[in-house]
């Protein structure tokens, strides 16, 4: 039961990011909620309070040195945060690493369908050579990645397989 919440709340969360780029306040206070929830009747060793609260921790502090740099939106940030009350903080540091490789998948994915593949390869290159001299259109909201789906694609992968975060 607890995995097709969590299913379904975090689509719900894509679906949003990917109609209107926005995450709602009230979506990440439910992923949130029903996360600490499921910690506290979990009878899985080591969940409850102080897991839930780490994940939070976790998920909150890699995620949102992201959003200072306007790589992420503060939804996203939020979203993640709470989806990692679910796992727990170590696998919501596997969780970020699995968000950042879909996310730059996607992200290449979205340039080259919004840009074409020449005018990618040459901001990409341009961005390798000398960051700084990176001339990036101004982008309208619309035009913006929807961070919400690698989010979901790296919460659910650690849900759905927890022992990627094994050593």
């Amino acid at each position: 039961m607890a995995s097709l919440a969590l299913t379904v709340l975090l689509m719900l969360a894509s679906a949003s990011d990917i109609r209107a780029r926005r995450v709602p306040n009230w979506l990440n206070a439910v992923v949130l909620s029903a996360g600490l929830l499921h910690q506290l009747l979990s009878p899985r060793v080591g969940d409850g309070w102080s897991s839930a609260l780490a994940g939070l921790a976790v998920g909150f502090g890699l995620w949102f040195p992201m959003y200072l740099f306007r790589l992420v939106g503060a939804g996203d940030v939020k979203l993640f945060a709470a989806a990692s009350v679910w796992l727990g903080p170590r696998d919501a540091v596997a969780a970020a690493v699995v968000t950042a490789c879909a996310g730059a998948v996607l992200g290449a994915g979205w340039m080259i369908w919004r840009r074409g593949l020449a005018a990618s390869w040459v901001s990409l290159t341009q961005l390798f050579r000398a960051p700084s001299l990176l001339q990036l259109p101004p982008m309208e909201r619309l035009e913006t990645v929807p961070y919400a789906l690698p989010v979901s694609v790296g919460i659910l992968t650690l849900w759905f397989w927890p022992i990627l975060s094994t050593r």
